[in-house]
């Protein structure tokens, strides 16, 4: 369903309802400051014991409802509603089966959590790699109605499907209620700042690219999907062996490897003019995602492993403000520069985000001097 719906939009809000560019931004900011929302409220219920499927399928059903309208909507203002209304709720869909997924992990022996969670994301990336060609394809012509209506469909089967055979779990109570929780300290901010701003230039540049190299550098209507599904293509595995290579590596460093890759990729878009430059770049930016999806919640939990709820929805709220401020950031970018000046926007962004990961480095070096020196001092008093 996101495969088909999320790229479209940018594409749809612009060219389809012919609305100037900067009321992308402030759909997209409406609809993820509104999911965000609602996602910690259903996270709270899943938390409090509700069946995390039960939650899944009432996003699904936003979803269906967001779908529908989408389909038929002829202004703005009824995008932007639906979006508010229903798709905020649909966006919960993810968050609470991941929800499902850890839950059912727990009750099992010997689960690796990086290679777990690695394959969570690569089962959500396979999606990407025939749901933008196919969304772009029907959608072909302005009929965007078409791919609206074929995700509608997509999300019944889902709803179905979760009726049938997700597995039924609710939160275990925990038995370490009355201790205390584990501060968070500024190298996990910072941890989380780097998160935030890989997935500000990440949108940027999706948010950027349809309209990018269809209307500015005038490809066909389908090439957009195509780059998406490669990337989709090779992120998936280089999720699962990147995994592997967790164990033997640093995560952090293999972290600033993907920031690097990411800067050279958005500057390599900027210079792009030919479909086969931006379709050999894609190797670029699969082991950018891959990485940076793959580990980044590893990471985090790693930080406060007492506290995997906390950090688990930290990181998704992460990634939700990174879509808000990249998407607002493309259309104030476009509304007075071009598309394509969005991509040295992501740029930035994954500098910064490189830059926010050394200094994550050095401040935990600190702290971890700070809580061994007490330790030490202790020591040779006795």
């Amino acid at each position: 369903m996101g495969a088909f719906v999320n790229p479209l939009m940018s594409l749809f809000i612009v060219e389809g309802l012919q609305t100037p560019p900067v009321y992308l931004g402030v759909y997209m900011v409406a609809v993820t400051i509104t999911g965000l929302v609602i996602s910690q409220w259903l996270g709270g219920m899943a938390d409090k014991g509700t069946s995390a499927r039960k939650l899944f399928m009432v996003a699904v059903s936003g979803m269906v409802c967001a779908l529908v309208t989408f389909a038929n909507a002829t202004a703005f203002w009824q995008v932007l509603l639906a979006g508010v209304l229903f798709l905020a709720m649909g966006n919960a869909a993810i968050p609470q089966m991941m929800t499902v997924a850890r839950q059912w992990a727990g009750r099992q022996q010997n689960i690796d959590i990086t290679s777990f969670n690695s394959r969570l994301r690569a089962a959500i990336s396979f999606a990407w790699v025939g749901g933008p060609p196919l969304g772009y394809l029907l959608a072909a012509g302005g009929e965007f109605s078409r791919s609206f209506y074929f995700a509608a469909v997509c999300a019944l089967v889902a709803l179905i499907f979760a009726f049938k055979f997700i597995p039924d779990y609710s939160a275990k109570k925990s038995q370490n209620g009355r201790e205390p929780a584990a501060a968070t300290s500024l190298s996990f901010w910072l941890l989380g700042l780097a998160i935030m701003l890989g997935s500000t230039g990440n949108i940027m540049y999706s948010s950027a690219l349809p309209l990018y190299s269809i209307t500015e550098l005038g490809f066909a209507e389908h090439t957009p999907g195509l780059f998406m599904g490669v990337v989709a293509l090779l992120e998936i595995p280089i999720m699962l062996y990147g995994a592997k290579l967790a164990k033997k590596y640093s995560k952090v460093a293999m972290l600033a490897v993907a920031f690097c890759c990411a800067i050279v990729f958005y500057l390599g878009v900027f210079f792009a003019t030919q479909v086969w430059h931006l379709i050999a770049l894609q190797v670029l930016n699969g082991l950018f995602y891959g990485i940076f999806a793959g580990i980044g919640l590893t990471v985090l939990q790693d930080q406060l492993p007492e506290r995997i709820g906390f950090t688990s929805a930290f990181y998704t709220n992460a990634i939700k403000l990174g879509v808000m401020c990249g998407a607002g950031a493309t259309g104030v970018v476009a509304q007075f520069y071009s598309f394509r000046f969005a991509t040295l926007g992501s740029m930035l962004a994954a500098s910064l985000a490189l830059g926010c990961l050394i200094l994550f480095s050095y401040v935990k070096r600190q702290e971890q001097q700070e809580t061994v020196m007490p330790v030490l001092q202790e020591g040779l008093v006795e």
